[in-house]
């Protein structure tokens, strides 16, 4: 029993450590764009990453970390739907109703 919980406890540090390496490193953010997110996901984030990182890692590298690993993650599907939507064409598109 005491083996089963020390490999469960490893593999939950390593895990934590993944987690870090990936979505809580600091990013030199350049060209940097204004997004919108609600107030209670903001402070979610804040209150996360501040204690977590000791305040070393903003918000925003947090949010660029977990949209590239998102991105990354699900580029294939992504991909087949963007193509889906760009071979529509401008001239496809569904005409709007005027009453």
């Amino acid at each position: 029993m005491a083996e089963v919980k020390q490999s469960l406890q490893k593999t939950a540090s390593k895990e934590q450590e993944n987690y870090k390496s990936v979505f809580l490193k600091k990013r030199s953010l350049c060209n940097r764009q204004s997004v919108y997110i609600s107030g209670e996901i903001q402070k979610r984030i804040m209150q996360i990453v501040g204690v977590i990182t000791n305040k070393q890692v903003s918000i925003g590298s947090f949010i660029d970390n977990v949209l590239e690993e998102h991105l990354n993650t699900h580029n294939d599907v992504l991909s087949v739907l963007y193509r889906e939507e760009m071979q529509k064409g401008i001239f496809n598109q569904p005409k709007e109703n005027k009453e």
